[in-house]
């Protein structure tokens, strides 16, 4: 017979859950930074595989997080570039 999971209280739902926010959002921080770093490494003309050895990922998420960054650059510099136009 299988064990039957346990049943928390409140109190112990609700530290565990800080826990796990706060841990979500420490990974959050951390893991923009590396996408900023692979995306900088790829833009100076690092190859996909080296940036995936240093990064610990595969190249595919190299590729993808790098396309990531640079679009949401994009979109950041292109609102930027609306806003100078609209107070000319």
């Amino acid at each position: 017979m299988a064990a039957k999971t346990p049943t928390p209280t409140t109190a112990q739902m609700a530290a565990v859950l800080r826990k796990v926010d706060r841990a979500a959002a420490a990974h959050e921080k951390t893991r923009q930074r590396l996408e900023d770093a692979v995306a900088e490494a790829r833009d100076v003309g690092c190859s996909l595989t080296v940036v995936a050895e240093h990064a610990g990922y595969s190249r595919e998420w190299v590729r993808k997080a790098t396309a990531r960054v640079n679009d949401e650059r994009g979109s950041v510099t292109g609102e930027n570039d609306e806003l100078s136009h609209t107070s000319e």
